[in-house]
């Protein structure tokens, strides 16, 4: 029987994590829920990985949940951990470089980019006066965290005295500035794009309400999507060229009916999704990771 621990930094197992481990013991696997301050790696130690001070006897682990406003420190550790663990023969979802290539917005940006996919312009610097001249030459731009979800902490700026207010900000508390030119959407909305494996499992628009973020935890109303078969390939694309066994694909259309990959999530929500299609994502993810654990 497959054991397989879902891995969170919440004490209690978050809507999508309960979800999972539901549609893993349908599969016939054994599952725990486990947290971040509880495990630890060892060199030439009993084992490699062990939870409470035991040693961790699972053939996988799905990563839900990294955590907010990470140290430098205790970010490395986490990569290292799950890199030790994927050292051990335990199966990590998404892969540990994979997971954090994802995380880092510019970075994978350019992965997909350098592949031809299409991506906003965007630009990250330390640098207030390449900032501004970067929101001046394209007119409207958001600043977001380099490493942030749920639209937590992303401004949208269309003139240079409120970006000079808002990179000031950022640089006081040590930040880097990531900023993508601002792209209209059409109808107000944006578009999620559920992949598992090498397939769509489902998607959706996203639209605002009142505002201009399309974050469901912001307040944005699921509405059941059928994208292109163009738009489609890319996100399955985009999901591929990351290394991602799944990913929420989020993409903006124009009014003039182009399209733009605006972020890869490898811990992606989906309940707005789920509630908007009918589809459970959990399911296909857990009959993906049952069968790589038995391959």
């Amino acid at each position: 029987m497959p054991r397989v621990a879902i891995l969170h930094y919440t004490p209690r197992p978050t809507w999508s994590s309960r979800k999972l481990l539901k549609a893993l013991s349908k599969q016939g696997a054994s599952t725990l829920y486990i947290v971040w301050p509880y495990l630890s790696a060892e060199i030439r130690g009993d084992c490699a990985i062990k939870y409470q001070g035991k040693c961790t006897n699972v053939d996988a682990i799905i990563v839900r949940g990294m955590g907010q406003g990470l140290s430098a420190e205790k970010y490395q550790f986490r990569l290292a951990l799950l890199k030790a663990a994927e050292d051990s023969g335990i199966l990590v979802v998404n892969p540990s470089f994979s997971l954090f290539l994802a995380r880092d917005k510019f970075s994978s940006l350019r992965v997909l980019e350098s592949h031809r996919i299409p991506v906003p312009r965007t630009i990250i610097t330390e640098n207030p006066s390449t900032a501004l001249h970067f929101v001046e030459k394209v007119g409207q731009a958001v600043i977001k965290p380099l490493m942030g979800s749920l639209g937590l902490g992303s401004f949208r700026v269309a003139d240079i005295d409120t970006a000079y207010h808002v990179v000031n900000l950022l640089l006081r508390v040590n930040q880097p500035i990531y900023l993508q030119e601002y792209l209209e959407k059409k109808d107000s909305m944006d578009l999620r794009v559920f992949v598992v494996g090498e397939k769509v499992v489902g998607s959706m628009y996203r639209q605002t309400i009142g505002g201009w973020k399309t974050n469901i935890a912001r307040g944005a109303k699921p509405i059941p999507a059928h994208p292109e078969a163009e738009v489609l390939e890319a996100a399955v694309r985009a999901t591929k060229l990351l290394g991602l066994f799944y990913a929420g694909v989020d993409i903006i259309e124009t009014p003039n009916n182009e399209f733009y990959v605006i972020e890869v999530n490898a811990s992606p929500l989906w309940r707005g999704l789920q509630s908007a299609t009918g589809v459970d994502p959990a399911e296909e993810i857990a009959k993906l990771i049952i069968g790589l654990v038995k391959r």
